[in-house]
């Protein structure tokens, strides 16, 4: 349950980044020996296929055959695979680290080794049992139920565990001050999605989720028919705060998000819950001023808190605190918490813990083990090769905008600016995060999680009412230099492009050049689109949220848009599940502007350099195919519905073909007609950028 805060947070546009991957970390699972290699290959291709009735199966028809999704994981494609093989380069780092004896303490090598040492400890975990936990349980049945008390376990929760099931901070830029860091106040975590808890589809989960809970409180010592009693109740609390929040695609609207306020007023809406004690008891002094995301859901909090019993409201506290730490236990909680992940996720086998710890110290020494990563892993001839593409396709999009047909003067001008002052940075930032005050211990891995937790959550709170920190490539599993992703942000217009993401099925150095621009030139394209999607064209040169549009361009934007919402929402991805194209249209147009600048930057460098064919395919054929080939992808039926319940990326599969539809050069490289599956008319086709 470690993702409570980020799944919170994730929606907000400002909070985070737009990128190119999907939802929840990449976890990698079991290693299979007979996986088709990543990248372009012409292999991978099933020329049995017509490519004007299936241009998937066509570029990536015998990937599909060949490629099994492991016990271990919910789906396969490149982003697993490449993450699987970056598992195997970190835990080696990691390996290396633990054998080390005499690394200076604070150093990344003592942090890394000294994590994993503890975590790998099973048998002084299995013998603390939930004692970790204890202090915190005993405070919870020892409260009552005034505003202050809950104000002040509320806040325990979130200095220990990263949230709380009632309110939760965080801190971000001011969205029309993005020099200006403001304290957020958020919703509650919970463990399940929002759909999960109403919708009958996932009416068996929540049933799982329930013996889950039972399971656990019977851990602890509950009788058994307290738990259930007690289950019920927690569920019966979440659903009922799930159904008062804004839906994912409502919270990507900054209109919707941003709603500033005095602390004052922010406590007028909850005065069952003191929010200056929540502060205090965790060393947080009050801000002048606090962005609340979802009054709705604060006053449905209100209206929880005063009419259930206060016992009620307790349990779910304690439910929270247990179900938020399972992981970190000894066993039986952390099998009994493995057992639920894995049926959740409908997989055969749990992962491996040397990998489960992998991802944490990942997650959480981001920027410790990331520096080990690049020394090791990355080379400097690789940073300068993508950021001479960078220059190109960015050359490219402002040729693009200065011909833009329906776009005035004026909005144009002020597009221009903007991609001018785009700050794009390759591989690793120019100054890492220090971390060497973090107290890392061989022996502690509770107390290590717990410390590394509140390290990044203080630095950050440290900010508020200050100036934003510029940090670099330091968003834990999203654009440190070891996530396999690239990101845009919208309040500082910069791009990262990750180290890790520079490797197959995205670039390979010397390989062909029409594969790589179409690879990670698309994803490059992908980001720098971001700054002028739906969402991100909201926000000015300087990051701030600002309307620099005229009404003529802004109508003529969402006509264009819209057509991709009416096309990615056809799309069934498993029977009568289909695709939402309003919640992924930011990342559909960035997808359409990938390939369309990556394509056009490619025709432009062949201007000069021309290639020959290869493998009875011009330049123009295996672009697309290696765009197709990247977005392989298999994916078990629980992660399909749950992305289309809340990623706002499409699937791999419809994103491998999608956009090239809206492009005459593919239609002319493959020679499509009226009447072809891939066939879609001139007029029904879509420029925007």
């Amino acid at each position: 349950m470690n993702n409570i805060f980020s799944k919170a947070t994730s929606a907000l546009p400002g909070l985070l980044v737009a990128g190119l991957l999907a939802t929840s970390t990449v976890h990698a699972g079991d290693v299979l020996t007979d996986v088709p290699a990543l990248g372009y290959s012409p292999q991978n291709m099933d020329k049995t296929v017509d490519p004007r009735q299936d241009f998937f199966r066509y570029a990536a028809g015998n990937w599909l055959k060949n490629t099994e999704i492991a016990p271990s994981d919910p789906d396969v494609g490149g982003f697993t695979l490449l993450a699987r093989n970056l598992d195997k380069q970190l835990l080696t780092l990691i390996k290396a680290s633990a054998a080390e004896t005499n690394a200076p303490k604070g150093s990344a090598r003592q942090q890394v080794g000294d994590f994993y040492k503890a975590a790998m400890d099973d048998a002084r975990r299995d013998a603390l049992g939930v004692k970790p936990l204890e202090a915190d349980l005993q405070r919870i049945a020892a409260a009552g139920g005034t505003p202050a008390d809950y104000g002040r376990l509320a806040g325990r929760l979130q200095d220990g565990v990263g949230g709380s099931p009632l309110i939760m901070i965080a801190a971000m830029p001011d969205a029309k001050d993005s020099n200006t860091t403001v304290m957020v106040l958020l919703p509650g975590g919970q463990l399940l999605e929002q759909d999960e808890y109403s919708k009958p589809e996932h009416q068996k989960l929540r049933e799982t989720y329930r013996q889950y809970v039972v399971s656990m409180l019977n851990g602890i010592g509950d009788p058994v028919d307290t738990a259930r009693s007690n289950a019920s109740k927690i569920l019966a609390m979440e659903a009922k705060v799930a159904g008062s929040m804004m839906s994912p695609l409502q919270m990507r609207d900054p209109a919707n998000t941003y709603n500033m306020m005095t602390l004052d007023q922010a406590q007028a809406l909850i005065p069952a819950l003191d929010l200056r004690a929540f502060l205090k008891v965790q060393g947080i002094a009050a801000p002048k001023k606090v962005q609340v995301v979802d009054i709705n859901a604060l006053k449905a909090l209100q209206r929880m808190l005063t009419e259930l019993p206060v016992g009620d409201v307790k349990q779910l506290l304690r439910w929270f605190l247990l179900a938020s730490r399972a992981s970190e236990l000894g066993r039986p909680y952390r099998l009994v918490e493995e057992e639920f992940s894995r049926t959740r996720r409908g997989l055969k086998t749990s992962p491996e813990q040397e990998r489960v710890v992998t991802q944490q110290i990942g997650a959480q020494l981001y920027h410790p083990l990331s520096q080990l990563y690049v020394q090791a892993y990355f080379p400097d001839s690789t940073r300068r090769e993508i950021t001479e593409m960078v220059g190109h396709i960015k050359d490219e999009f402002a040729t693009r905008l200065r011909s833009n047909t329906w776009l005035d003067d004026t909005t144009r001008r002020a597009a221009l600016e903007k991609l001018g002052k785009i700050d794009i940075q390759v591989g690793y930032p120019s100054g890492w995060v220090d971390f060497s005050t973090l107290d890392i211990r061989p022996d502690d891995h509770f107390g290590n999680v717990q410390r590394a937790n509140r390290f990044a959550f203080q630095r950050d709170m440290a900010q508020v009412d200050k100036p934003v920190l510029k940090n670099r490539f330091a968003v834990a599993t999203k654009t440190t230099p070891i996530a396999v992703n690239s990101a845009y942000n919208f309040t500082t217009n910069t791009i990262d492009i990750t180290a890790a993401i520079l490797q197959p099925p995205f670039y390979k150095p010397g390989a062909d050049v029409a594969a790589n621009y179409c690879a990670i030139g698309g994803v490059i394209g992908h980001e720098i689109t971001h700054g002028f999607d739906s969402l991100g064209r909201q926000y000015d040169p300087r990051g701030n949220l600002r309307n620099w549009w005229t009404p003529k361009a802004d109508k003529e934007f969402k006509q264009r848009t819209d057509v991709l919402v009416d096309q990615y929402s056809q799309y069934e991805i498993l029977p009568g599940l289909m695709h939402n194209g309003a919640m992924t249209v930011t990342e559909n147009t960035a997808d359409l502007g990938g390939i369309t600048l990556a394509h056009a930057a490619l025709k432009r460098f062949l201007a000069k350099n021309p290639i020959q064919d290869v493998d009875g395919l011009n330049a123009d054929q295996r672009c697309f195919v290696a765009w197709s080939q990247m977005w392989a992808y298999k994916g078990r039926s629980e992660r399909l519905r749950f992305l289309v319940s809340v990623d706002v990326h499409a699937i791999a599969s419809v994103r491998a073909i999608a956009p090239l539809l809206h492009l005459d050069a593919f239609h002319q490289a493959f020679g499509t007609r009226p009447g072809d599956a891939m066939w879609r008319a001139p007029e029904k086709r879509v420029r925007i950028w």
